[in-house]
Formats: C-alpha cells, structure tokens, sequence
C-alpha cells in the first residue's frame, strides 16, 4: 500500500512496504534542476551534488564516507534538468539513519573555498569525458539546440566559464534558495515503516515551506542540422516535443514509444539491426518534466551508411504514425510494459523513483495494477495519433564526419 502524509512545512512524505523486503530504498528529491539557475548560475545544479558529500557541521567528508560504508549500503546522488536526488538502499534498520544523514547534507552543509576549488576540477573532468563519448555529445547538443534560449536546455554540468567564477558562498547561497518544505519529497520502499519513517522526518520540520519555482516552459524548435565532427560513428538524432506526464495521451505515448524502439521486438531495432545491420543498437525514450517533455530516437551509424540509416528510421516512424500498429503487435507491447512494471514494483530503488516522479507530476500516485490497465485501454488509434502529432515536429541531427 502507497502511504502519503503532508507536513506542515508542505514536505511529502510517501513510501510503499515491499513484503518480505529486508532493505529498505531513500531518496531525497528537491525541485532543482537546469531549468531553476539564473543566467550565471550554469552547473550550480550539478555542483551541488559533488559538494553536498564535503562534510556538515557534524560530520566531515571522510566521516561521512566511513558511515556510508558501514551501513553497507549504496548511497548516490543524481541532478537532472528540474530534479536533484539524493537516495541510497541499506538494511531496513538503518533506514532513519540515513534519513538523518541525508538531512544533514542538505541542511548544515559545511562545504568549503577549498572543497568548492576541488570539486570544479572534477566536473571538468566530467566535461571532457562527455566530449570524448560521442552519443553524450550529441544528445546535450540536440537538446540544447531544440530548447534554444532556455535554462532547460543548458547543459547539466553547467558552463566552464561559470562555475570558474562560482565561489562557495554563491553555491552555499543558492542551495538555501532552493531547500524549501514545498520543493522537497521523501520517499521510500521496501523494509519501511511509514509512522517510523514521519517520526525521523523530524529533522526537516524546521525548514521553511517557500514558495514553488517559477519556470517557463521551454518552446521547442525544430533544426535538421549536419555538424562535422572527427568520430568512428555518426550519432543520428530526433527529437519531438511531447505533453507532460499528467496529460491523457501519455499512456499512448507509452506504448507507442515501445512500439518503435522500446525492445527487441520493436519495429526500429528490427530493421535497422536485424534486417538491415546498419547498427548495433537504435533506441527511443521519453523524457518527462512537469510541463513539457522530450521524445528521443537515437542511433549510430558508418559513415557510409549515414544516408541510408536516416532513410530507414524516417520510414519506420512515418509508418507507424500513417497506419498505427497490428493488433498483436500492440498487444505484445501492452504486455512488454505491464511485466516490466511489475518487475520493477519488486525493486525498493524502482519502487522509489517511480513514487518520487509520480508525486511530483501527476493529481495522485496511481498503484501498478491501475496503470497497465491504463495501458491496456490504449488503441492503434491512439498510437497512431500521438505519433503522428509528435513526428510532425521532429527535429534532427546528424553528428560525425
């Protein structure tokens, strides 16, 4: 059973007891991202999550990674274009204290000049090793390109020339705009016990409620675009603009993304690589945000094969969208999603990310059973439909020689 409890603050509360579980699942998920940085802000996001593990007034950051350890747990963080979390999976007994830890980092941090020095240089890093992985490269271009003139599409690990000028009290300053009782979920999964679980959010009653964000939604722009670079492969993108998560059509986008290149069965990884061998491997995915939303097919390609590969893919999907899928191919992939879902809701990490994004972009957390028969409802039409819409705004590039 899902249990939701509001504090007073406007901090949620949400967890789900998985049966026979004896670890338990954490995340700590603030409403920060790309899109909540001013416009000398880029990489502050990021940055964030490398500092928030520096230390707090009571622990320094050696101490913290020697308590990490002996919880014998995993413990993580992750920043995205509107979300940053921290989350972590331990022995079900050590749930609350790794609440209090996790309230520690983002309350009383404690990071310094020097941390603040230090960790720059590692981000760099993490810039030069996204611009040695072509497909990485491609994807923060394209999405830069296609949200043009929005902090949505900044890339995530910021700006050199930015974080270069960043000092700690700028970073220090930043965080305490953004840690408010309304921007914050905590979730878990698995061994928990929801009452045990409010009692150890003690710790965050005293953080002030704020208010939400204001954003922008970002408008997309669609670009067919060529740039030259010196790789092995060429990266080939498209890109679609898509509603939000809540909207009535999301579960058709499910099932038609699916569709086209969600599996092995899947009409894009079928003719492309198993018919044709043009590539190792050709995906689509949705990305969702709270008011807006990314449809992504991504391959790669020869260089000989470049005009060929694009042929194909803009056949497959023009396709699917003109006359929509076969009944057993939509039926097979209905299934495809229901299973994975229920796979999933054995995983306490799955269960509680799944829970945190629910939380966050739809009225109410629908269970599992409820969403694939949510699924189940979707017809050909629909797939046809939503498809078609997004296809008709579809943005590319190609990236390599």
């Amino acid at each position: 059973m899902i249990q939701t409890s509001v504090l007073a603050n406007g901090i949620h509360v949400i967890s789900q007891a998985l049966s026979g579980s004896r670890s338990a699942a954490l995340g700590i998920w603030l409403v920060n991202g790309t899109r909540h940085q001013g416009a000398a802000q880029s990489g502050y996001a990021h940055l964030i999550e490398h500092l928030l593990f520096k230390g707090t007034d009571s622990q320094s950051a050696l101490q913290l990674s020697m308590h990490f350890d002996a919880m014998g747990g995993q413990i993580n963080a992750h920043t995205g274009r509107e979300l940053t979390a921290l989350h972590g999976l331990v022995p079900g007994e050590r749930l609350g204290e790794l609440l209090h830890i996790f309230t520690d980092l983002f309350m009383r941090p404690a990071f310094t000049e020097q941390d603040l020095a230090l960790e720059r240089e590692v981000v760099f890093q993490e810039m030069a090793m996204v611009a040695d992985t072509p497909d990485e490269a491609a994807e923060d271009h394209a999405v830069e390109h296609a949200w043009n003139g929005s902090a949505m599409g900044e890339p995530i690990l910021g700006r050199a020339e930015h974080l270069r000028r960043a000092t700690a009290e700028d970073v220090h300053r930043y965080l305490r705009g953004c840690v408010q009782g309304t921007r914050l979920r905590v979730v878990a999964g698995g061994n928990v016990d929801h009452g045990e679980l409010l009692k150890a959010c003690a710790g965050l009653s005293d953080l002030a409620a704020g208010v939400p964000p204001l954003t922008t939604t970002p408008v997309f722009t669609a670009f067919r675009q060529h740039q030259r670079r010196s790789t092995a492969q060429a990266q080939l993108l498209w890109l679609m603009p898509i509603a939000p998560p809540a909207d009535a059509d999301h579960g058709a986008r499910v099932v038609a993304n699916t569709l086209l290149g969600g599996g092995l069965s899947s009409r894009l990884f079928q003719e492309l690589r198993e018919q044709r061998g043009l590539v190792y491997d050709v995906h689509s995915r949705l990305e969702t945000y709270s008011d807006t939303g990314l449809w992504i097919i991504h391959t790669a390609c020869e260089t000989q094969d470049v005009a060929a590969c694009r042929t194909a893919v803009e056949q497959v999907v023009g396709e699917l969208a003109q006359r929509g899928p076969q009944a057993a191919e939509l039926a097979r992939a209905r299934e495809h999603i229901g299973a994975g879902l229920i796979i999933e809701s054995d995983d306490a990490e799955a269960t509680v990310e799944r829970l945190a994004r629910d939380s966050l972009y739809l009225p109410q957390i629908p269970a599992v059973d409820d969403y694939v028969q949510q699924l189940h409802a979707v017809s050909a039409d629909d797939v046809r439909r939503v498809l078609g819409r997004a296809w008709a705004q579809a943005a590319h590039l190609t990236w390599g020689p």
